[in-house]
């Protein structure tokens, strides 16, 4: 029983050492850590009206005081969804990479859809005042 018992302790003290020294290993160096913080990218989204586009890039104008023209790259993994051309009004799904804004996803939004996103004023009232006799 003496020597079941002390062959038991000589495992467990070894088992401690091997989790320990792995623990040790494990750890990531500055550049996998670095890298491993990068994977998850957020995707952001925005809309505008199509200014250029070609096989590389998009170009879309913003409305607003804080519009201004944005630059995507756009390649081969962008989906498309509608006829997007010049002139389009179109909603941008993308992923910043650096300081470059990769579109993953393109889609024509409806003239409609963009006018109602535009107005802030109350709509016009559908009565009409009494005629004078």
């Amino acid at each position: 029983m003496r020597q079941f018992m002390t062959a038991l302790a000589l495992v467990a003290a070894c088992s401690m050492v091997a989790v320990t020294t792995t623990g040790a290993q494990a750890k990531p160096t500055k550049t996998a850590a670095k890298t491993a913080a990068k994977t998850p990218m957020a995707t952001h989204s925005t809309t505008g009206t199509v200014k250029s586009i070609d096989s590389n890039t998009l170009v879309i104008s913003k409305p607003g005081k804080k519009g201004g023209d944005m630059t995507f790259t756009v390649n081969g993994s962008t989906q498309k969804d509608g006829t997007v051309g010049v002139g389009s009004n179109v909603t941008v799904r993308y992923q910043s990479e650096g300081k470059t804004m990769v579109a993953t996803a393109i889609s024509e939004r409806a003239a409609k859809q963009m006018a109602s996103s535009k107005s802030t004023s109350k709509p016009a009232s559908t009565s009409k005042a009494p005629a004078k006799k």
